[in-house]
């Protein structure tokens, strides 16, 4: 597996952290123009076992970068990453906090066969976490048996 590329930790797409790409793919991101709350979704289809092979990767994140400085407030980041249950064919829930942020950033990730569906969420009134997962179970629900 390629060195991760944790610079794109401040971007939407986490899957290419991994270095690994897929066969194809598909996003979309939408704000909130009330509470500028972000919701980023893609789905990237792999070859074989690959997809179980970036899963692992993002679920290892925090392992390889505890934290890192947030361009835009030059703050410190930390990275936690926790797994979810009942997600898929397995999933995690990364989770982005800065002591400089109102609220915080996470992406759900989670695998369906062959595809990597991730959603990011970035919110000012808490983690992101809850509308992250709500939106990736829709996502998994959608793709099971078409994956």
């Amino acid at each position: 597996m390629p060195t991760p590329d944790f610079t794109k930790l401040g971007g939407t797409s986490w899957t290419e952290i991994t270095g690994i790409t897929g066969v194809s793919f598909a996003q979309d991101a939408y704000v909130n123009k009330d509470s500028s709350e972000e919701f980023a979704q893609e789905i990237d289809v792999y070859r074989d076992t690959t997809a179980t092979t970036v899963l692992d990767a993002l679920g290892k994140i925090s392992m390889a970068c505890p934290s890192y400085t947030d361009g835009a407030t030059h703050a410190k980041v930390t990275i936690a990453e926790k797994p979810l249950a009942g997600v898929g064919d397995g999933a995690w829930v990364i989770t982005e906090t800065s002591s400089a942020w109102q609220g915080g950033t996470t992406l759900v990730a989670a695998r369906v066969g062959t595809s990597v569906v991730t959603v990011l969420v970035s919110s000012g009134t808490d983690n992101g976490a809850a509308g992250g997962t709500k939106l990736a179970k829709q996502l998994v629900s959608s793709l099971k048996g078409r994956a």
